[in-house]
């Protein structure tokens, strides 16, 4: 069950007001999203309508509507008698989302390689420089919206739209998931070093090179999860599961 963090300030420092009225509710909605999936507001928050309409200086109502679509988005929950909750996710939820979502990345890596145009390719090398620059520099920020935007490139670059359809629906909560794992130490390292090789297989459209080490990429971030103790389990009576080794499974040189 999610525990009440800090009523009366959880969101203080990532909240400004909102001064437009056109749209509020999608405002609100939005704002409270980017600081959700940054990071900025951490898993297990209370999310109070009356502190955050304050925050916001705007009325409840938008900010119910909000808390509405984030709920569907599966990026909130709702318990009877204590109010809304930034979600939190059980070792098990995680494990099923990073495996699904390794199987649906590796199978838009692999159409990458067979449909991605030269325009798309200089895209993702100049964007690999992007991401080197951003965690050189240390701005974790920067580099979360790089390694976000190159795995939605490569799947745009898939050009299937029911792929891009089931990826969508989960796109919220993996990114949720991988702001977590963006403060694993060593794991942004070794993700941008992973990127740069998995660029290098798609510009040589080795499919299947590419396909393994995408699987490799994902899984190697749910073991990095498990192994550095990010992930608990959110009722730990509950699930009491080992977390499962995913290197054995293919060789990390492709």
């Amino acid at each position: 069950m999610p525990s009440a963090k800090d009523h009366n300030t959880p969101y203080m420092n990532t909240l400004g007001p909102l001064r437009e009225t056109l749209q509020l509710g999608t405002r609100v909605y939005q704002a409270l999203l980017d600081s959700i999936v940054s990071g900025q507001i951490e898993s297990g928050t209370q999310l109070r309508p009356d502190a955050i309409a304050r925050q916001l200086e705007v009325s409840t109502t938008p900010v119910r509507e909000a808390m509405h679509r984030l709920e569907s988005d599966g990026l909130a929950v709702k318990l009877p008698y204590q109010g809304w909750f930034v979600r939190e996710f059980t070792n098990q939820q995680i494990r099923d989302l990073y495996e699904f979502r390794a199987s649906l990345e590796c199978l838009a890596v692999r159409l990458a390689c067979e449909r991605i145009t030269g325009e798309e390719l200089d895209w993702l090398r100049n964007h690999q420089s992007t991401g080197e620059a951003a965690l050189a520099a240390g701005d974790m920020d920067a580099y979360r919206i790089y390694n976000r935007d190159l795995h939605a490139a490569i799947l745009k670059a898939a050009t299937n739209s029911y792929l891009s359809s089931v990826v969508g629906q989960l796109r919220l909560q993996n990114e949720m998931l991988m702001v977590k794992t963006i403060r694993i130490v060593g794991r942004p390292l070794r993700a941008i070093e992973e990127h740069a090789r998995l660029i290098e297989l798609v510009v040589k459209r080795d499919a299947r090179a590419a396909e393994q080490l995408m699987e490799v990429h994902i899984l190697g971030a749910l073991e990095d999860f498990f192994r550095s103790g990010v992930g608990q389990p959110a009722n730990p009576e509950s699930e009491r599961a080992e977390p499962r080794s995913y290197t054995s499974r293919k060789s990390r040189t492709v």
